[in-house]
């Protein structure tokens, strides 16, 4: 299929309010392909009154219907036929995720099926999760409830649109939350498809509300006191902002937000494997990931070995057609983006570093960058501690282990990390002496890994809370003590 292949017919282009798509009001946003840098597609973004409605509806589902008082195992088949609903129609959210996010095909489909996943094994989640009964003696009966949260709004970044949704609707859901989702205006698609298929499955009116829209949307989801929890995926500065806005009425806050990854490589490491995993964790998602291991930590006998086959990988990635499964680089989300990236790399080659491949903007059609790795990067340079967000990777040598676990650290992110020794021991003490969420030993990074049973999120600016995982739910679930006196 070619560049300029269209998305699937009858895409819904409008907020997703009550259970209906509301009524087009003119032309709507322009949405560009990044592949082409040419007009994809028109949405209505939300604004006040969607805003305001869609608050209502979901206030109204969570405090005058059944939904919240279904037993587990009903809103666990609504949660199946969501996920037979994503996997019946696939191939309309591959190609929404490659045509509007920029993702080629093959990613995109494993990110459509990783969704489905996500549902699945939360529509068997909740029935797992228990109170507790608590010991105070025989006249006293102590226990438990786990409830539901309430009315929470959700976040989303434009890098995982789908992927992202799931990690958040599914254990709403499953806790018995009504949600308000908020796509980000570049990459509002699939979220919308997604509200099809939550109504084709039986999710009642209001229980889940779809609003594309920007910052002003995300402002009033974070300030009405009508919402008990919002929760964020993005950048750390405006996480910060989101917190700051929900302190006034007092709402549970989950953020998942930046980070500076380092991959810590010993010179008895497997290099071929550890360099092999290097372009799958800094370059996959054309780099445009918070978990992406951008600092590679290389103990300095070995840099010649890694850096050589680091840069060899790096240039076989194949940019191509984003429906040709065979494409592994799609494009950056923007032009701006993309140029935003490249003045980062200019900086840091003007701080000192050395260019080992890439670092230049092709010519030709779409938001395309190199796959692009500096050298010789100290702890001083702009490269070691910006978040980049595209696909660029840095080296720096470091001589101790000591050197290199406090090398990991001097960062204010503490998303994830990997390490790669063939001595156990050491790699555990690292792996312990990291201060990071995750961590993954001598294999492929921790998020391209990470299964919906385990949970995802980090440390300092990173963010607060997890993802995935039975810890996903804690967030939505309120923990009721209730005593009764047996006398």
């Amino acid at each position: 299929m070619s560049r300029t292949a269209s998305l699937p017919r009858d895409l819904p282009s409008t907020p997703f309010v009550d259970g209906a798509f509301a009524p087009a009001a003119g032309g709507g946003e322009t949405l560009v392909s990044p592949w082409t840098g040419r007009p994809l597609a028109q949405v209505v973004m939300a604004g006040a009154a969607e805003s305001e409605a869609a608050i209502g509806a979901a206030r109204r589902a969570f405090d005058a219907t059944d939904w919240p008082h279904l037993p587990p195992a009903d809103r666990g088949a609504i949660l199946h036929r969501i996920a037979a609903g994503i996997l019946a129609r696939a191939d309309d959210f591959a190609a929404v995720e490659a045509l509007n996010g920029g993702k080629p095909v093959s990613g995109a489909m494993r990110e459509v099926e990783g969704a489905a996943r996500v549902f699945t094994y939360y529509a068997g989640a909740m029935d797992k999760v228990f109170g507790d009964t608590i010991p105070l003696g025989r006249d006293l009966l102590d226990f438990t409830l786990r409830e539901p949260l309430g009315v929470v709004a959700q976040i989303v970044p434009w890098n995982f649109p789908l992927l992202g949704a799931s990690w958040k609707l599914a254990p709403a859901l499953a806790a018995g939350c009504t949600a308000i989702l908020k796509p980000a205006p570049l990459t509002p698609l699939s979220a919308l498809l997604l509200a099809e298929v939550c109504r084709a499955a039986g999710v009642p009116n209001g229980v889940v509300n779809i609003l594309p829209g920007g910052a002003d949307v995300g402002r009033i989801l974070a300030e009405d006191p009508r919402i008990d929890g919002i929760s964020f995926t993005g950048s750390t500065a405006v996480g910060a902002e989101v917190m700051r806005l929900a302190a006034t009425s007092i709402k549970r806050v989950a953020l998942e937000l930046g980070g500076k990854n380092a991959a810590v490589v010993f010179a008895d490491a497997d290099i071929a494997k550890a360099a092999a995993s290097a372009v799958a964790s800094g370059f996959g998602n054309a780099g445009q990931s918070c978990s992406a291991r951008s600092r590679l930590l290389v103990e300095r006998a070995a840099i010649p070995a890694f850096s050589a086959a680091f840069a060899a990988a790096a240039e076989k990635l194949r940019t191509g057609e984003p429906l040709d499964p065979g494409t592994s680089l799609g494009p950056l989300i923007s032009a701006g983006h993309r140029e935003a990236v490249d003045r980062s790399v200019t900086l840091a080659r003007d701080a000192g570093a050395k260019l080992v491949t890439g670092g230049a903007m092709p010519a030709g059609d779409g938001f395309f960058y190199p796959p692009t790795i500096l050298g010789e990067v100290g702890p001083d340079n702009p490269a070691f501690r910006t978040e980049m967000f595209g696909p660029v990777c840095s080296i720096t040598p470091f001589e101790t282990e000591a050197e290199a676990i406090a090398l990991a650290n001097d960062s204010e992110y503490g998303l994830n990390g990997s390490v790669w020794s063939r001595d156990i021991g050491r790699a555990l003490r690292v792996a312990r002496g990291v201060r990071t969420g995750m961590v993954a030993v001598n294999g492929l990074p921790s998020a391209s890994k990470t299964s919906v049973f385990a949970p995802f999120g980090g440390y300092k600016r990173s963010g607060i809370g997890r993802e995935l995982g039975l810890s996903a739910l804690d967030f939505y679930c309120e923990i009721k003590n209730v005593v009764v006196d047996l006398t």
